[in-house]
C-alpha cells in the first residue's frame, strides 16, 4: 500500500496515524543502516581476500654420510631328543656367544634376545606321527657401535656356537643433527627460489605465513644369509658400509603484497 494513501484510511490528526507514521520512518532508516553495513562488510571482506593471497615455494636439501652403527642377528639351532638336554645344551653354546660379546666390548643393552621358541619334531611312520625330539631357535640381536668390528663380530660369534646370521644392517644411530643440516639447506634453497621468482614476476613477498617439512631417508643397507651353516671362515668377512643419503624438503607459503 503507498504511503500517500494512508491519509485516506487514517483521519487528520489520529494518533495512530502519527505512531504508524514514525514505525514506518525509523524501518526505513534501520533498512538504510542494514544495507550500507552489509555493502561495507562485503567491501571489507574483498580487501582481506586480496591482502591474503599467498605464493609457495618448495626447497630440497640432502646430505650425505657414512653409516656409524651396525646391528646383526646370530642365530643358534639345536636338537636333540629331550626337551630339557636341548634347552640345556642350546643355553651353554648362546652364553658363550654372549660372553664372547661383552669380551670384546659390546655392552648389556645391545645384546637382546630376539628369539626363543622351542618345537617338538615329527616323524611320520607308516601313516603314524611319532614325537622324535625337539628343536629349539634362539636369535639374539646385536648392535655394534664400532662399525670396523663387524666382521670381527660375525666371525667370532660363528666360532663360538652360532650357525645363522641371518642379516647386518648398517645404518645412522642418531641423524638428527644431519637432518638439521639438510634441513637448512632446503630452507635456502626455497628462499633463494622465491626471491628470484619475485624478482622476474615483479611482485613483492609478504610476511612467512606457513611453513611444513617432509624427510626421506634411504633403507638401512642389509647383508643378507652371512655365516649361514655353521662353518668357520678363515677370515671375518669384509663388511662395507658404503653411504646414506638424507633428503629434507620445506615449503614456505608467503603473503602476496
Amino acid at each position: 500500500m503507498a504511503l500517500s494513501n494512508i491519509k485516506n484510511i487514517f483521519p487528520e490528526g489520529s494518533s495512530l496515524k502519527n505512531l504508524i507514521w514514525w514505525l514506518l520512518a525509523f524501518s526505513l532508516f534501520f533498512y538504510g543502516v542494514e544495507r550500507m553495513v552489509s555493502a561495507g562488510n562485503n567491501l571489507y571482506n574483498r580487501g582481506l581476500a586480496v591482502s591474503e593471497h599467498t605464493i609457495s615455494f618448495s626447497g630440497e636439501g640432502k646430505v650425505k654420510a657414512a653409516p656409524d652403527t651396525a646391528r646383526f642377528e646370530a642365530g643358534l639351532v639345536t636338537e636333540g631328543k629331550d626337551s630339557i638336554t636341548v634347552q640345556n645344551e642350546n643355553s651353554d653354546k648362546i652364553n658363550k656367544i654372549i660372553k664372547y660379546l661383552k669380551s670384546r666390548g659390546v655392552v648389556d643393552a645391545d645384546i637382546k634376545t630376539s628369539q626363543y621358541n622351542l618345537s617338538p619334531k615329527y616323524d611320520y611312520i607308516k601313516g603314524k606321527t611319532i614325537l622324535s625330539g625337539y628343536i629349539l631357535n634362539q636369535s639374539l640381536t646385536v648392535t655394534v657401535r664400532d662399525i670396523d668390528k663387524v666382521g670381527e663380530f660375525l666371525d667370532g660369534a660363528v666360532a663360538n656356537g652360532a650357525n645363522q646370521i641371518n642379516s647386518v644392517s648398517m645404518f645412522m644411530d642418531n641423524p638428527e643433527e644431519l637432518k638439521a643440516k639438510a634441513r637448512e639447506a632446503a630452507i635456502e634453497a626455497a628462499r633463494a627460489k622465491a626471491a628470484l621468482t619475485a624478482s622476474a614476476g615483479s611482485f613483492r613477498l609478504g610476511r612467512l605465513i606457513g611453513f611444513s617439512e617432509s624427510s626421506g631417508e634411504e633403507p638401512r643397507i642389509f647383508y643378507e644369509a652371512l655365516g649361514k651353516g655353521g662353518g668357520v671362515a678363515s677370515s671375518p668377512p669384509q663388511i662395507e658400509p658404503g653411504s646414506q643419503e638424507i633428503t629434507i624438503i620445506v615449503n614456505l607459503t608467503y603473503q602476496l603484497r
